[in-house]
C-alpha cells in the first residue's frame, strides 16, 4: 500500500540507511498481508467452495449452491413414494370375531359379517431351510454294476451354504459394507446359521469369479457409448495410497483400481485410450492428453470454486460468472436440452465480457514478477487460477448448452464414487489387491444392475446361480 504524500516527503528527508530501512518494512509488510489473505482463504475453503471432499467440513454448515425454490419441505406432487402398499393376497388371514353388541350386549358369535374393516402387517419370517440331496444308489440286476444318481452341478460339498444365503452375505458384505466379523456374528444371532469369515471370503471371492464376463461386457458398453464420466479418488491398500477410477454413464459403471493417479493408470485400464464420445471430468490434466475423444468439464467444481472467491474476495466478476451458468443452465434445460445458435453466441458474449472485468479485478503484478527471478511457473491467486482456466477451456465449460448428450456437471461420476468413499470410512481401506479387485468388479456390477432397474438382490443372485446379468441378456 502507498503511504501519504506527506510521509514520503518525510521520508525522502532523513537519511537513506533510514529510507533503505523504510523500504524493507514496506516489503515485509506487503508479504505478510499476502499471506495473511492466502492463509485466510485457506481457512474459508469447504466442500461448497473447493475440491476439498465434504468429510473435510467442519461443524459450520457451508453455504448451498442451490436456490430456495420456495417449495415445502418433503415429498412433492409427483414424487415417487417408497412407503408399503396393501396387497391383495396376503399370506395369512386373522378374524377378529365381534361377540357381544357393544351397547345392549345381545349374543352376535352367530350373525354373520356385513363387511370387513382391514389392516395390514407386513413382516419378514427368519427360517432355516435344509434341503438334504440323496443320490440314489442302484446295482445293475443284470451286470450287476453299482449305479450313482449324480448331484445337481452347484451341489459339491457334503454340507454347504445354499445361493440365497451366499447372495444375502455378498449383497452385505459388498453392497452395504457390513465386515466380515460383524456379517459373520449377523449370521450367527439373526439366521441361526454359523459361518466363518473365511467362507464369507469364498463367498464373495465366487461371486468375484463369475462376473468375468460382465465385466468385460460393461467395458465394451462404455467404450462404444456417446458420453462418458470419468473420476478418481484416494483409497488404502495395506495402508498405502492407492486409486480407485471410474469410468460411468446412466447405463453402466466401471471401477478399477491402480497404484497411480495419471496416465499410467488410464492407459492400463484402458477405457479413455478407445473411446471417441465426450468425456465429462473435472480438469484434471491426464484426461486431456486424450485427444480422440471431446472433452466436457464440470460445471459444479466451477461454481465451488467461484463461491470461495465470492466469500474470500467479494469481487464482482465471481458472482457475474456464477449468475450466467446457473442462467444459462435453466435455459437450457427449459429449452429441452441446447441452445439455438443465437442463444448461444450471446451467452458466449457475456462470458468473455466478464472475464474482461476479472482481469480488471485481478491484474497481474508486473513489478512482483520482474522481481522473482526464479525459474518456473508464477505463482498465482485462485482467482487468476480460474481465470485462466475459463478462458483456455471455454468451449468445453459452455459445452452442456450446444450439445443435448452433454450435462452441465460430473455429478453422475462423483455419486458412481461416493460408496467407495463409504466403503473407506468403514473398514479404512483394503488388506490385499485381491480384495479391491472383487470390490470393484462386484461394485460394477451392482452400480450397473441398478442404474438398469434390477435389485441388489436379484442382481448377485443370478451370479451366484451362474447366469450373471451383461453376458448378453440385458441391453
Amino acid at each position: 500500500m502507498m503511504p501519504p504524500l506527506e510521509v514520503i516527503v518525510e521520508i525522502s528527508r532523513c537519511t537513506k540507511p533510514t529510507q533503505d530501512y523504510f523500504k524493507t518494512l514496506q516489503e515485509e509488510n506487503a508479504r505478510l498481508e499476502e499471506e495473511n489473505k492466502v492463509l485466510r482463504e485457506q481457512l474459508n475453503q469447504n466442500s461448497k467452495n473447493s475440491s476439498k471432499p465434504p468429510s473435510t467440513d467442519v461443524f459450520v454448515k457451508p453455504r448451498s449452491l442451490r436456490k430456495k425454490s420456495g417449495k415445502k419441505p418433503g415429498g412433492q406432487p409427483g414424487h415417487k413414494g417408497s412407503t408399503l402398499k396393501k396387497i391383495s393376497n396376503p399370506d395369512r388371514i386373522e378374524v377378529h370375531e365381534v361377540k357381544h353388541c357393544s351397547h345392549c350386549g345381545k349374543d352376535l358369535s352367530q350373525v354373520l359379517a356385513q363387511e370387513y374393516k382391514i389392516r395390514q402387517i407386513h413382516e419378514i419370517e427368519i427360517k432355516r431351510i435344509v434341503t438334504e440331496h440323496r443320490a440314489e444308489v442302484k446295482q445293475c440286476i443284470r451286470c450287476r454294476h453299482t449305479n450313482i444318481a449324480e448331484f445337481p452341478a452347484d451341489i459339491t460339498h457334503y454340507i454347504q451354504y445354499g445361493p440365497t444365503y451366499r447372495t444375502i452375505m455378498v449383497c452385505l458384505n459388498q453392497g452395504h459394507f457390513v465386515p466380515y466379523d460383524r456379517l459373520s456374528e449377523i449370521s450367527s444371532h439373526i439366521f441361526g446359521i454359523p459361518v466363518s469369515t473365511g467362507s464369507l471370503v469364498n463367498m464373495v471371492e465366487q461371486c468375484h469369479q463369475q462376473l468375468e464376463e460382465a465385466e468385460k461386457y460393461i467395458k465394451e458398453k462404455l467404450i462404444a457409448s456417446d458420453i462418458l464420466h470419468t473420476d478418481e479418488t484416494g483409497m488404502r491398500l495395506n495402508g498405502k495410497t492407492n486409486w480407485l477410477h471410474t469410468a460411468g454413464n446412466e447405463q453402466y459403471t466401471y471401477y478399477a483400481s491402480h497404484k497411480k493417479r495419471g496416465s499410467d493408470a488410464t492407459q492400463e485400464i484402458n477405457i479413455l485410450p478407445q473411446f471417441t464420445g465426450t468425456v465429462v471430468h473435472d480438469f484434471w490434466k491426464p484426461y486431456f492428453k486424450y485427444d480422440r475423444c471431446n472433452h466436457a468439464l464440470c460445471n459444479a467444481h466451477i461454481l465451488r470454486e467461484l463461491n470461495g472467491i465470492i466469500e474470500n474476495t467479494g469481487q464482482k466478476w465471481a458472482e457475474d460468472m456464477k449468475q450466467l451458468l446457473l442462467e444459462i443452465k435453466t435455459e437450457t434445460d427449459k429449452a429441452g436440452g441446447a441452445l439455438d445458435e443465437a442463444a448461444a453466441a450471446k451467452y458466449e458474449t457475456q462470458y468473455d465480457a466478464i472475464l474482461v472485468l476479472a482481469d480488471l479485478e485481478n491484474p497481474v503484478d508486473k513489478e512482483a514478477v520482474a522481481k522473482n527471478n526464479r525459474r518456473g511457473r508464477k505463482k498465482k491467486s485462485k482467482a487468476q487460477n480460474l481465470i485462466e482456466r475459463l478462458k483456455l477451456h471455454k468451449h468445453q465449460i459452455l459445452l452442456f448448452m450446444q450439445d443435448p448428450k452433454v450435462p452441465f456437471d460430473n455429478n453422475l461420476a462423483e455419486r458412481d464414487i461416493r460408496m467407495a468413499k463409504l466403503h473407506l470410512k468403514i473398514s479404512g481401506g483394503f488388506r490385499s489387491q485381491k480384495g479391491q479387485d472383487a470390490f470393484c468388479r462386484i461394485r460394477s456390477y451392482i452400480s450397473s444392475a441398478n442404474k438398469q432397474n434390477v435389485s441388489m438382490f436379484s442382481a448377485i443372485y443370478a451370479a451366484m446361480k451362474g447366469s450373471p446379468l451383461f453376458t448378453g441378456n440385458l441391453p
